[in-house]
């Protein structure tokens, strides 16, 4: 099925959606679940699967790859682990620069000019998607199905009204969908519920909590910082290192960054949760004069107050950092 994904992939015409809607139809889990969008991408920018051969060592060369294990040493046999370094941003999943590249213990399953056409696809992609922004509603981002969960889509019907959609629905209906839902009149609702909620955190209680460091990101981050170094210290033990050894390390490598995006993930999660007094004063500017406010700075706003919003015609979740 791995195969099949890149195989499917690697045509100029096929889409993430063709894809997912296939496993779908035919009834094809991973891990027991259905495959989705992030999870394809994903999979298929990891050279985890890739038979890798002089070409694929070029091709990470050329985009300023760390490379660890010597060229001669890519037979096409083998996979291979990516490693984000320290000084790498884990939002930078395109760029390859000072990532470091490790051949892995198994056998790849993917040929390398397969992978490398999917690789360069999703490239492609990435540059066109970055030049797109959030037009549609200030909400892009945070508004799911209030059924499954996935993302709303903001779509136009043939009158020009804007409304919203279940992605998932889109893909390979195995949802019903969040029913009708107009975007301007979700926009109305969620500005009303904002100003309410501003309204009840503006106490000095909620300034006094707001303004506390959080302890538990301290620790948090002083325990990812170990991790990295662990990290970097198994790579460079690398160089020279015999096949049991080096299977071994590469073992202990994966387990520690597992480990790192599981700290970065819970980090994240707690970042978003402290909002300053600062911050609350500004926000109130905000929604005082919401209509004269830009769309970008009302984005600004529904990000500092907002974590989800899970909608359907006829309920409304929101989840609030404040």
């Amino acid at each position: 099925n791995i195969r099949l994904m890149f195989e499917m992939y690697a045509q100029p015409t096929t889409s993430y959606g063709d894809i997912t809607r296939y496993f779908a139809e035919q009834g094809i889990l991973f891990h027991g679940k259905e495959l989705i969008r992030p999870t394809l991408a994903q999979m298929l920018r990891n050279p985890v699967y890739v038979q890798a051969d002089l070409d694929v060592y070029e091709f990470f060369k050329s985009q300023g790859t760390v490379i660890v294990n010597d060229v001669a040493d890519f037979t096409g046999m083998n996979g291979c682990y990516l490693y984000q370094g320290r000084d790498v941003k884990a939002s930078k999943k395109n760029d390859l620069k000072d990532q470091m590249l490790v051949l892995a213990p198994h056998e790849g399953i993917v040929p390398s000019d397969t992978w490398l056409t999917c690789r360069k696809k999703l490239m492609n992609n990435m540059k066109i998607q970055s030049a797109r922004k959030a037009t549609h509603t200030w909400l892009a981002g945070k508004i799911k199905c209030g059924n499954c969960g996935y993302a709303l889509m903001s779509i136009y019907n043939p009158s020009g009204k804007q409304y919203l959609r279940c992605t998932k629905r889109l893909d390979n209906k195995s949802c019903p969908g969040c029913g009708k839902i107009i975007t301007s009149e979700l926009e109305a609702v969620v500005y009303q519920q904002m100003v309410k909620k501003l309204a009840s955190y503006k106490t000095l209680t909620g300034k006094k909590k707001a303004a506390k460091a959080n302890p538990k990101i301290t620790a948090l981050q002083v325990e990812l910082a170990h991790v990295d170094s662990e990290i970097e210290k198994l790579v460079d033990s690398l160089t020279g290192a015999n096949n049991v050894l080096f299977s071994y390390v590469n073992v202990k490598i994966a387990e520690l960054d597992g480990r790192k995006q599981e700290l970065l993930a819970r980090i994240a999660e707690l970042t978003v949760e402290a909002i300053s007094p600062e911050q609350v004063s500004q926000i109130s500017g905000y929604l005082d004069t919401w209509e004269n406010v830009s769309f970008d700075d009302k984005r600004r706003v529904v990000d500092l107050m907002i974590t989800t919003i899970a909608a359907t015609s006829d309920s409304l979740n929101i989840t609030w950092k404040i």
